[in-house]
């Protein structure tokens, strides 16, 4: 007789089995975090955080800065204004006709001998 048809008992019974969805997600392992990840991740947030905050305190001082330099503008221009009303002011006070009035006025004389042309420049 031939052995072909023979099965023997000693050799371990394989059993296909299929799982389902449910048992396949069951099965897979959740993936921890570990605390060097826990670590690097704060650190990274804190970094953020920190140049952050320096971005904006760089940007204050520039509004502060760009605020005082607008302040200045203002008054160079004021101040520009006044020195414009002044010389007009001046040109006007160093009239000849009212020269001349004011020499009167205090008793002086025009003598044409007398007189020395100066030149102002």
């Amino acid at each position: 007789m031939s052995n072909v048809a023979y099965k023997s008992n000693l050799e371990p019974k394989r059993i296909h089995t299929e799982h389902t969805e449910e048992q396949k997600q069951i099965l897979v392992k959740r993936k921890r975090v570990t605390t060097g990840e826990k670590i690097i991740v704060a650190i990274a947030i804190v970094v953020v955080a920190v140049i952050a905050f320096q971005i904006i305190r760089v940007q204050a001082s520039i509004y502060d800065v760009n605020q005082s330099v607008e302040t200045t503008e203002s008054k160079l221009s004021d101040q520009e204004k006044n020195n414009a009303d002044l010389k007009v002011q001046v040109n006007d006070l160093g009239r000849y006709e009212r020269i001349l009035q004011k020499a009167k006025e205090k008793g002086l004389k025009l003598d044409g001998d007398n007189v020395k042309v100066v030149d102002g420049k």
